[in-house]
């Protein structure tokens, strides 16, 4: 019997299985034997025959063999393939390293990682996919590849794996449902006919109607769930009688295209052909989102396309499986699969259509980045950021939008300069830099919308640490600025002082702060007087005035804490904590840092948490250098993510500097090295529970007989060490386990460097004393 299993729990780096998952057993081992053979295994297959799923599948099975991690990226929704290597180094957790183009950057970080990534949907890509597999395979022996593609990257070292429809029963197996239960399409059918029809079962008198439905269905997966759908409002023999004529007809298209895919092709068309006139209307213009979208995204996109409203027509496409539907924060988000997709957006090509439909979708999120903007310093701040993170596939198609259409820049930049606090508070320095380079020659004009942009990039710019770049940006935007007048100029001003702030110009940036200030306050400008308040603070930390930095931040504090802001409220906290340790009060100083950390939290802020985490540090270094290596490994490692460093501001390099040696001094190399290891292997959440106290590191046990394997080795390092003490070779082990060989390799090193061991030998002594039962040693 072929069973739906429940999937397994999300792992980092993969996303989570919405519906249940059928079959494939045998052919996610072969796929599994061939990742421990080969570092690059392709999954080829027409669109719908389940690539992606199965793709998942087989890696969550194997998530604990890679070290570092299994990393899912969708390339979907991409159409530049310049923006590959962003998406890798998002899924990775980078979120910005894209400073450097191609992928050389990519294998740098990866040059000694063992990792598994999962290259999704390449087939639109396929030649930037296979130069950057090509490089990390040539430069990174310890990565390995699973992609899904249309067709194969063809690149040395590839394996093909051939991904086939579901299994089918035989024309003569009949309507016996013990019979049918055996084969993975009917198990299929029967799982998603359960989710719109709780009541169905297979049963001797529909089995032959659902076999025949499958089989024409030729195994489909994609087909089989959009047909299971029907059975709303049809018996399975109805559904079969219904689908003959229709199908047969649909599938005659192209007689060079494959059979299968002229099958997906008229699957589609079926579901589409099933749709009223307002539902087909509604599907084609909504296929202009990128990951999704919420219903009022899809009101204003949709306007006028429908008579009936909106939501009954959104509601009647989820019925119909068209749409997929999630909630986040008590907010639905739909969503096309990604060939249902395409076909809307063809009927909007036909149709002439897709231009006007890009431009709404564009007008729609300019305006969300100004709503953004505008209500930043409230208690929704957290809110928008969730939403940001969540829109970010649009943000980037809205903004391919601006730059691929004549005239279309001006859009591009306002929605760049309203993402200023956004792209601050997550790191995307460089990914918005790109953007910005390739808007601002589109649009020369002398505008307050150019004037914006460019303050934007210069900030970003100097916080990414490119003060060569910011500065040009400056002088540009303070003589565009001079020329539209107005309140820009003192935004101009404060750029001023950020800029000199981050070129150790601290005096200067100081009197540039106090100037904007001045105006902001007179303005009532509370967003600009909050971020120069802060910003202000730190320049009075450097320039060693603790009195006037703390009365910024009360200042700070009285704007931000009664609306519950987070972002600059956070920075300021932990400023606080700079200038108490500064003076010398490291009891209140700590107790600041760890405040700030939990503010950071709360929005998953990775320039805080890694500024708290260097805090931390710091303190740490003379009475506990184990744990400052630690935590500074953990800050290291959020830096390396957002492509950005201490080194950015010279007031605190020093600092920075000054713990590394310390705890040089006070360690040995090896243990520090260990340490530093330790940290930044942690994760963001993982760093910031250990730097709060609530969790503990975990450190290699002593040597000594008297261990048992529970309480030293993991659960797969226990494994391992049982077949070494029964003599089994490491390639032996990788087979048995089905991993690779280094993968087995690492383990037994590992399994060595905890017992304290230098051989095989004392790790088959030691397992065999651990299997004498207590008061038997004698």
């Amino acid at each position: 019997m072929v069973a739906a299993v429940a999937g397994p729990k999300a792992s980092p780096g993969l996303p989570h299985e919405t519906t249940s998952f059928v079959g494939r057993r045998r052919e996610r081992g072969e796929i599994r034997q061939l990742l421990s053979d080969a570092r690059l295994v392709t999954l080829t297959g027409f669109g719908g025959v389940g690539k992606t799923r199965l793709a998942l599948r087989t890696v969550a099975d194997l998530r604990r063999a890679f070290a570092d991690g299994v990393y899912f990226v969708s390339l979907a929704s991409i159409s530049d393939p310049a923006l590959l290597t962003q998406s890798v180094a998002s899924a990775l957790g980078l979120q910005a390293r894209v400073q450097r183009a191609g992928p050389d950057w990519l294998a740098e970080y990866l040059l000694e990682k063992e990792v598994l990534l999962v290259l999704d949907n390449c087939e639109h890509l396929v030649d930037a996919a296979a130069e950057l597999a090509d490089t990390l395979l040539r430069r990174c022996a310890r990565v390995r590849i699973l992609a899904t593609s249309r067709e194969p990257l063809r690149i040395d070292g590839e394996t093909v794996h051939a991904v086939s429809p579901l299994s089918l029963p035989p024309v003569n197996v009949g309507g016996s449902s013990s019979a049918l239960h055996a084969f993975e399409a009917v198990s299929l059918f029967i799982d998603r006919a359960k989710a719109v029809a709780p009541d169905f079962e297979l049963s001797d008198a529909n089995g032959a109607a659902i076999a025949e439905v499958c089989a024409k269905l030729e195994g489909i997966p994609l087909a089989i769930e959009l047909a299971a759908v029907r059975l709303r409002t049809m018996s399975p023999a109805e559904l079969a009688g219904n689908l003959t004529g229709r199908w047969a007809l649909l599938t005659r298209g192209s007689r060079t295209a494959p059979d299968r895919q002229r099958t997906m092709a008229a699957c589609i068309e079926w579901s589409y052909e099933l749709c009223t006139d307002a539902e087909r209307d509604v599907w084609a213009a909504v296929s202009v989102f990128f990951d999704g979208f919420t219903l009022d995204a899809a009101e204003s996109v949709c306007a006028g396309v429908a008579d009936e409203p909106l939501g009954d027509t959104i509601a009647s496409l989820v019925e119909k499986s068209v749409l997929t539907a999630q909630k986040y924060d008590a907010r639905t988000r739909f969503r096309l699969l990604p060939p249902l997709r395409h076909r809307g957006l063809k009927r909007l090509e036909e149709s002439g259509e897709l231009t006007e439909f890009r431009r709404r979708h564009r007008d729609w999120y300019v305006a969300l980045a100004q709503l953004a903007h505008r209500d930043w310093i409230s208690q929704r701040q957290a809110e928008w950021i969730r939403t940001m993170r969540r829109e970010t596939g649009n943000l980037q198609a809205a903004l391919g939008f601006c730059f691929g259409e004549p005239n279309e820049a001006e859009p591009g930049l306002q929605m760049g300069a309203d993402l200023h606090e956004f792209g601050l508070a997550e790191g995307l320095f460089h990914p918005g830099l790109m953007w910005f380079k390739r808007l601002l020659p589109l649009s020369p004009q002398p505008t307050l919308t150019r004037a914006l942009a460019l303050r934007t990039a210069c900030w970003w710019s100097a916080a990414s640490g490119d003060i060569a770049s910011s500065l040009r940006l400056l002088v540009e935007g303070q003589r565009v600025a001079d020329e539209v007048g107005g309140p820009v100029e003192n935004l101009f001003t404060q750029t001023a002082g950020f800029v000199a702030l981050f070129s150790g110009d601290i005096e200067r940036s100081i009197e540039l702060f106090d100037e904007a200030l001045d105006v902001f306050r007179e303005a009532g400008d509370t967003s600009e007087i909050t971020q120069t308040l802060y910003l202000l603070q730190l320049a009075h930390v450097f320039s060693g005035n603790f009195e006037r930095a703390m009365e910024c931040y009360e200042e700070c504090r009285a704007i931000t804490e009664p609306v519950d802001e987070s972002w600059a409220r956070g920075y300021s906290t932990w400023i606080a904590g700079f200038t108490r340790w500064s003076s010398g009060a490291v009891t209140e100083a700590e107790k600041l840092y760890k405040s700030a950390l939990v503010i950071a939290r709360r929005i998953d802020d990775p320039v805080g948490i890694g500024l708290c985490l260097e805090g931390l540090g710091w303190i740490a270094v003379t009475s506990e250098p184990e744990r400052a290596a630690i935590v500074l490994g953990a800050a290291d490692s959020v830096w390396d993510r957002i492509e950005t460093s201490t080194s950015a501001l010279r007031g605190l390099f020093v600092h920075h500097q000054g713990a590394l040696a310390t705890v040089a001094a006070s360690l040995s190399e090896a243990d520090r090295d260990a340490a530093w290891a330790q940290g930044r292997s942690l994760s963001m959440a993982e760093a910031t529970k250990f730097a709060l106290g609530e969790t503990v590191a975990r450190k290699p046990a002593a040597a000594g007989p008297a261990r048992s394997p529970s309480g030293v080795l993991t659960k797969r390092e226990n494994e391992i060490a049982t077949l070494v003490a029964q003599g089994v070779s490491n390639k032996d082990i990788a087979e048995r386990l089905v991993i690779s060989k280094r993968t087995a390799e690492t383990h037994v090193e590992n399994i060595l460097t905890k017992l304290g061991f230098t051989s095989r030998n004392q790790i088959t002594v030691w397992m065999g004393e651990q299997a004498i039962p207590a008061g038997g040693r004698g």
